[in-house]
């Protein structure tokens, strides 16, 4: 993405937003001092955790609680981003432009409310997505306001420990403290519930909405609570879930980190006190050169399990309603500059997956990119949906609604042939689209995927948008819902249903039997 096109969008959409007047509500983080504007009242960094910082770093969060007065006018800074070296020219222009103040005292949260306060709105709590190695809720295409204001919901926005911080993958902690950027999110959740109706919004009204890995983490959140015990009602994954996974941690980069800054004791208590008093800029400085490696979350049975899906058909999840789905290039963005296949197959599946099985699964013909760029859509994104589809559904899941979006806006062409790309529907969304260079077309469909978000916020039993059916897996039925397709982007046209299995033969054919481990 080109950094000027995309600071462009942001001061254009920033712009719309300038009077305002004071504005202040009791909380357990102490009397915030907001801003009152456009029908809104705004409270931007409210710190919800303490300072994750010193003997804190790498510890789970702890709760902020406060009787004072604070300003809740300015966004707090972004956590400490890692954008791993081989993608940062890529990544950086498009998730980090303009980039954000970080800090590793970064736990703050957003809220935009109706104004005056109403009673028991609807709450959209956003979880961002950037590989659990980036992403913040400073960015401007995640501001809360226009999805507040058109759709009378209250929207929430948080920022979570992201890479070495936020999920080390380290023996030096308890295998329970190694997704703390999962914990920073529960954190988050609790605050909205003790809190949130001092804005205007019912706790008992929680949607939460993710993308990419900010999808993975509702995912996540969504298997780990019991029926009746989550503290949200619906849930929306736009390109991501979890699948399953190997139970056996590595702390490999850890280890090497740890080597490379200086701390070369055991694993352990010593070795921990030494890393935690190296700095966290020098630390940011070695995950974002050539010789970091990457961090993720781990499986510790608590906030991640091995078996989610199997969970899933147990019963043994939250099993609130949900809307999950792709993109139809979920894949362009990560196929840029990679055109030989085998390369790619072996550095990404080892021994796993041939070239030979791939290009069995695909018309022939295809470019090696093209290839690349259908095996990220299906094995990242799509095949998940229909895995988590077809496993809710046979656990008595009713309200299920599965999507595949595909606007293409010529404004939103950051790179050339991105189509209908990964975390392009934001824009809608969020309605931060450039106002400036936006068709009528997409300003139409922004209305409309704000409509479909509040709608589901408002009653996730009910469809999102007309002639939406709720999703039911096979060849027999139309259930699965083509959105903005053939430039239909009105409410009344935007869904086109089409056989719930029509898009899925590469992952039954080959990528389910990697995703979906039945024990």
């Amino acid at each position: 993405m080109r950094s000027s096109l995309k600071l462009a969008l942001a001061l254009a959409f920033q712009a719309c937003y300038v009077q305002s007047a004071a504005v202040s509500v009791s909380t357990s983080s102490g009397v915030l001092q907001g801003k009152r504007a456009d029908g809104l009242m705004v409270f931007k960094g409210v710190r919800f955790g303490q300072p994750p910082t010193g003997n804190l770093r790498w510890a789970p969060p702890v709760a902020f609680t406060s009787h004072v007065n604070h300003n809740a006018t300015t966004m707090g800074p972004s956590c400490v981003q890692q954008f791993t070296f081989a993608r940062a020219a890529i990544n950086q222009p498009i998730f980090n432009t303009p980039p954000p103040p970080e800090d590793e005292d970064c736990l703050f949260l957003n809220v935009w409310a109706p104004a005056p306060a109403r009673s028991k709105l609807p709450v959209v709590v956003w979880i961002y997505g950037g590989a659990l190695a980036f992403g913040t809720a400073w960015t401007p295409e995640y501001d809360g306001a226009s999805l507040a204001s058109n759709q009378n919901v209250v929207v929430v926005t948080f920022n979570y420990r992201t890479n070495v911080f936020g999920f080390p993958d380290s023996p030096d902690i308890p295998l329970i403290h190694n997704n703390l950027g999962f914990l920073d999110q529960d954190l988050a959740l609790q605050w909205v519930q003790r809190n949130i109706a001092k804005f205007g919004g019912d706790p008992r009204k929680v949607t939460i909405m993710g993308q990419s890995s900010g999808a993975a983490s509702v995912a996540a959140a969504y298997v780990r609570h019991a029926a009746g015990t989550a503290p949200f009602r619906g849930a929306i994954m736009l390109s991501g879930a979890v699948e399953s996974r190997n139970p056996t941690p590595s702390f490999t980069s850890f280890n090497a980190m740890a080597t490379a800054l200086g701390c070369e004791q055991s694993p352990g208590a010593e070795r921990l006190a030494c890393l935690r008093a190296v700095s966290a800029s020098t630390i940011r400085s070695y995950t974002n050169g050539p010789s970091s490696g990457t961090w993720t979350s781990l499986v510790d049975s608590v906030t991640v399990f091995s078996d989610p899906l199997q969970r899933i058909r147990k019963g043994q999840t939250s099993k609130v309603p949900f809307i999950i789905g792709h993109t139809e290039d979920d894949g362009t963005l990560f196929a840029i500059n990679r055109t030989d296949l085998p390369t790619y197959l072996n550095a990404t599946y080892g021994n796993r997956v041939t070239a030979d099985q791939v290009r069995a699964l695909y018309a022939p013909g295809l470019s090696d990119n093209a290839l690349i760029t259908n095996v990220e859509r299906e094995f990242k994104f799509l095949c998940a949906a229909e895995l988590w589809g077809e496993a809710a559904v046979s656990a008595g899941t009713l309200n299920v609604y599965r999507y595949a979006y595909g606007a293409v806006f010529s404004d939103l062409q950051f790179f050339p042939n991105l189509g209908a790309w990964h975390s392009s529907e934001l824009f809608e969304i969020f309605g931060t689209y450039n106002r400036s260079t936006a068709t009528a077309a997409e300003k139409t469909l922004s209305s409309t995927m704000q409509s479909i978000v509040g709608n589901f916020a408002r009653n996730p039993a009910a469809p999102p948008a007309p002639h939406w059916p709720k999703y039911r897996p096979g060849n027999k039925t139309s259930t699965l819902a083509k959105l903005a397709y053939n430039s239909n982007v009105a409410l009344s046209n935007v869904v086109q249903t089409v056989r719930s299995n029509s898009l899925d033969s590469p992952c039954d054919r080959l990528w389910n039997q990697l995703l979906d481990v039945r024990v």
